[in-house]
């Protein structure tokens, strides 16, 4: 009997130290060792609470002579109680749980005090609520907690806090409503998903204290026409602003190293963005569809993603990064099947012009590639097809398979001596060349397909004078037509306005004149001119000719020393005749010349 006693006594105990319900001046309240928490009413047809249009729940309760301290409001405590307008809470109050209020759609006024650290999910879900302040002292909110309110304004205070994510977001609405949304002084970070789609909010200030930014945070604003970043900030969350079509411009802080994907996909008012050196990264789909007509890629800049800059009003880019890897084919950062581009300027200090760079930029008449370039990759120009005029820099060695196939409108290539291997349909589909400089002392090894669809009968070939037998006996190189020896010295020059000219039977011939005449050479005593040779330059800027005498007289041209080697070469510079034998030059009177 006395055992069975004992097991009842602590079985009345336990329950009265951590659960019993009871009801204090109209609420219901479960009692714990020394707090309460506010319970849903305890009578079959919800009659207690019903009634109620406003609700005051106090700091503490007094029952049986013990003290508690109100600290939460339970599950469902008031849910679906449609004639409640106003709660006041008290200060002792952390924790609102799950659906405490949902439902209660005439709510109008709820005070949620510092100290608050938890509302629970749906807390108050389908309330009528128009203005909401989150107490600085809140650290976790539940999914949907003010979700389908008629809320307008919100000041959000957290230091940190974590929240619901997507159509779970504490505010997210398919009908946002609000138009104002505060952040407190000492707010760290600004939760992911927290304004995403509320739609007329047009303006957003963070604070400085702001340290860390949420994916997706403010998409879908697009009402959102002025935001500023943190200083500090170093990074820009993935769909950061995505979708934000009123927001014009924005000015990203020096501190960013990051932009991630997304950040302003579909941004498509944006007109004006700052990236600034010390940026390094840019992710895919960054800046698709914005209004950018310009773009500065920095030179710190070592990533760029998929389509990063797809789908802009762009007409001119200014590349700077030393070296950079993109993405391929359709998905390079700035391909358009309709590219609006017309200029591409390289910095001085870019080494390697990524593969797929300028693909299909189809209003890109002309490119400057500076001598820092030591290397174009693959398919970099290919499809330009209003691109003229193509200049390889000193320095590469190899020409990229296709890097300029396709290019239909390009007249002029230069190859510089230090090439030792062109690839593949490089010159594929030019089919307007006219010119090709191959300064390279020995001729590449190249296919048919190198140069499929160039007119060989009609574009010149110019090589160094020095190793023109070297080009008509190799292959492909040989079939050319017209291939002129270009040669280096000291020479009689005339700079002539442009003009086409073909080279046949080793005579010279002008064709089409404009306002120019073929230049009479230069009378000299003991010589007879034989024809004028093409020194350098294009029909774009120019010919440079150099006079071909032979001599009269060969005993007269120089002295028995000079004479005597075969190596002396004829020179003629400003009208006058010199020898040049073993790096001298010598007068026709055997002079040497300093």
């Amino acid at each position: 009997m006395r055992k069975t006693i004992l097991i009842a006594l602590a079985l009345t105990a336990c329950s009265f130290v951590f659960a019993e319900t009871v009801k204090i001046s109209g609420l219901y309240y479960s009692l714990g060792t020394t707090t309460a928490q506010v319970v849903k009413d305890q009578t079959t047809d919800k009659s207690v609470y019903s009634a109620y249009t406003s609700v005051t729940i106090p700091s503490t309760v007094t029952y049986n002579n013990y003290t508690y301290t109100v600290t939460s409001i339970g599950t469902s405590a008031f849910e679906s109680m449609s004639n409640l307008q106003t709660v006041v809470l008290p200060p002792t109050v952390t924790t609102i749980y799950t659906d405490a209020f949902y439902g209660c759609s005439h709510l109008a006024s709820v005070n949620l005090e510092e100290g608050l650290t938890t509302i629970g999910q749906r807390a108050f879900w389908g309330c009528n609520l128009s203005s909401i302040t989150i107490p600085s002292t809140v650290t976790s909110i539940g999914n949907a907690a003010f979700k389908s309110n008629p809320t307008t304004s919100v000041t959000w205070l957290p230091v940190t806090c974590s929240i619901g994510s997507d159509d779970s977001a504490p505010f997210y609405s398919d009908n946002s409503r609000i138009t104002s949304f505060t952040f407190g002084d000492s707010v760290q970070v600004v939760p992911a998903y927290l304004c995403e789609k509320m739609t007329l909010l047009d303006t957003v200030v963070l604070p400085p204290s702001v340290r860390s930014l949420g994916i997706y945070a403010f998409r879908g604003c697009t009402s959102l026409k002025s935001i500023n970043l943190p200083v500090t900030q170093k990074t820009l969350p993935a769909s950061f602003l995505e979708g934000c079509t009123s927001l014009d411009s924005i000015h990203l802080p020096a501190t960013l190293t990051t932009i991630n994907s997304d950040a302003f996909y579909g941004c498509s008012s944006l007109s004006k963005v700052n990236l600034d050196e010390g940026l390094t990264t840019i992710g895919q789909r960054a800046f698709w569809g914005c209004n950018l007509t310009h773009i500065t890629i920095p030179s710190t800049v070592t990533s760029i993603g998929n389509a990063a800059f797809k789908s802009n009003p762009t007409t001119s880019v200014t590349w700077l990064p030393a070296t950079c890897s993109i993405s391929s084919d359709l998905a390079a950062p700035f391909y358009s099947d309709n590219s609006l581009i017309t200029s591409f300027t390289f910095g001085d200090s870019v080494q390697v012009i990524p593969a797929y760079l300028c693909e299909k930029m189809n209003r890109l008449d002309s490119v400057t590639i500076p001598a820092s370039v030591t290397s174009i990759g693959y398919r970099a120009f290919m499809y330009c097809t209003a691109l003229k005029s193509f200049e390889f820099p000193q320095g590469i060695t190899t020409v990229a398979t296709s890097v300029l196939e396709g290019c239909t409108a390009l007249e002029k290539v230069v190859i510089p001596s230090s090439v030792t291997t062109i690839n593949q349909d490089a010159f594929y589909g030019c089919s307007s060349l006219l010119m090709i400089y191959n300064y390279a002392v020995t001729p590449q090894t190249i296919t048919e397909r190198t140069v499929h669809n160039v007119n060989k009968s009609t574009c010149l070939l110019y090589v160094p004078i020095d190793f023109l037998p070297l080009y008509r006996a190799k292959a492909v190189w040989c079939d050319f037509a017209n291939i002129i020896g270009v040669a280096t010295g000291l020479y009689f020059e005339e700079q002539l306005v442009p003009v086409s000219y073909l080279k046949q039977d080793s005579t010279l011939h002008f064709m089409e004149p404009q306002t120019w005449q073929v230049p009479v050479a230069p009378y000299i005593e003991g010589f007879t001119f034989v024809t004028w040779r093409v020194l350098a330059g294009d029909l774009a800027d120019g010919i440079v000719l150099q006079a071909v005498y032979t001599s009269d007289t060969p005993t007269d041209v120089a002295p028995s020393e000079a004479s005597a080697s075969p190596l002396a070469r004829k020179l003629i510079r400003d009208g006058n005749v010199y020898i040049l034998r073993d790096d001298e030059l010598f007068t026709i009177a055997g002079q040497k010349v300093q």
